[in-house]
């Protein structure tokens, strides 16, 4: 469970740098790897796994891209997923990291809400649900909701919902989502699908329905709302 242990100490270290009401912390420095300009923490955030991980396999982050530490193992990083939501003091927000094996296949992943502590880990034995302060014992979900991430971009998308008469809600982190899918009746997303957005992400709930096409991605937990939806979206 080292990769746990870890996910869990660098998780510490973030929130805790997050608590010291440093406003510098929301900075915009350069454009990173992944093509959106990086703030502070962002980068902040990228070295503390770049410091923890690089022990254990070469790393794919959002803002330096690939490190070659010669290993078989390949950690691929979201340090801060939900930036914009971070600085306008949003409660949704957090980090990702999956960590794949020399065939590119992920065998372990990590997402955690930095701002309730609550973290969703997967290995091939094992799926977690839990907080990274207290134990949950268990978590109430009608699933009736839908996370519609990115509909700001992808109007059209909205108005066949609103066609259908179709409710959604779009929290603005796309890991998470995606970490939540069991959870709610669907997650949407249509945009540049990019490996450390999503791999963790979709390997937590890889047992749900899942279809990524025309770069959009449709997740959902039953098999009647995944057919609705994917006849209104394809």
């Amino acid at each position: 469970m080292s990769f746990l242990k870890s996910c869990k100490k660098v998780s510490k270290q973030i929130i805790k740098i997050l608590h010291h009401k440093d406003k510098t912390l929301f900075k915009k420095q350069k454009k990173g790897f992944g093509g959106d300009v990086s703030m502070k923490i962002d980068l902040i955030a990228e070295h503390i796994f770049i410091k923890e991980f690089s022990k254990q396999g070469n790393i794919f982050s959002e803002e330096i891209g690939f490190i070659d530490n010669k290993s078989n193992y390949t950690f691929v990083i979201d340090p801060i997923d939900g930036s914009f939501n971070i600085s306008n003091g949003f409660p949704y927000y957090g980090s990702s990291i999956a960590m794949k094996n020399k065939n590119g296949k992920v065998i372990k992943a990590f997402i955690i809400n930095l701002a309730t502590g609550d973290y969703f880990y997967k290995d091939k034995k094992i799926k977690i649900e839990n907080n990274l302060f207290y134990d949950k014992t268990q978590t109430l979900s009608l699933n009736e909701m839908i996370l519609f991430e990115k509909s700001y971009a992808n109007l059209d998308i909205c108005q066949k919902l609103a066609k259908n008469n179709i409710k959604y809600r779009s929290p603005g982190a796309l890991a998470l989502s995606l970490a939540l899918g069991h959870r709610c009746k669907a997650v949407i997303f249509r945009g540049d699908i990019r490996d450390f957005d999503i791999a963790a992400g979709i390997y937590f709930n890889n047992d749900l329905h899942i279809k990524i096409k025309n770069n959009i991605i449709l997740m959902a937990k039953r098999k009647k709302d995944f057919k609705e939806l994917n006849n209104v979206l394809f």
